[in-house]
């Protein structure tokens, strides 16, 4: 009769890698979304997404980039993930003036001459989910 520790030993084990596949998932779609910040928000939010990017330097906006450290501080200490995800893709909302000088994610991410198929639309989720993971990732506490 095997006894409970032999029994045991391979459900720990599983257990221990899902939970080491599931933190290098989020590791990894961490790293994917600051890369992604990088590239095209950083120019604005700053690398330290407090709003004081380099292009401010030579383009003045009005209103300037907000600091995206304080959002769930803004947000009764709730970070507001949707609302970000929105954001970012830009087109659940009506323009404004504001809006356009912020980039819409949800179209500038789509694969080229795969635009808006399934395919293409779960990349672009993917990608902005993965930003607005690592934007949360920066939320000073």
């Amino acid at each position: 009769m095997r006894t409970f520790a032999a029994v045991a030993r391979p459900a720990i084990w599983f257990l221990l890698l899902i939970v080491l596949l599931v933190t290098t998932c989020q590791t990894a779609a961490a790293q994917s979304g600051k890369q992604d910040y990088d590239k095209y928000c950083a120019m604005c939010h700053g690398t330290d997404a407090k709003g004081n990017g380099d292009l401010l330097q030579t383009v003045p906006m009005n209103p300037p980039p907000p600091d995206l450290t304080q959002l769930t501080k803004n947000n009764g200490g709730t970070f507001p993930f949707e609302d970000v995800v929105d954001t970012i893709d830009g087109r659940k909302r009506i323009p404004s003036h504001e809006r356009l000088q912020m980039p819409f994610m949800g179209i500038k991410l789509q694969k080229p001459g795969q635009e808006f198929t399934p395919e293409s639309d779960a990349e672009v989720k993917r990608r902005i989910d993965a930003i607005a993971r690592y934007v949360e990732s920066l939320q000073q506490k």
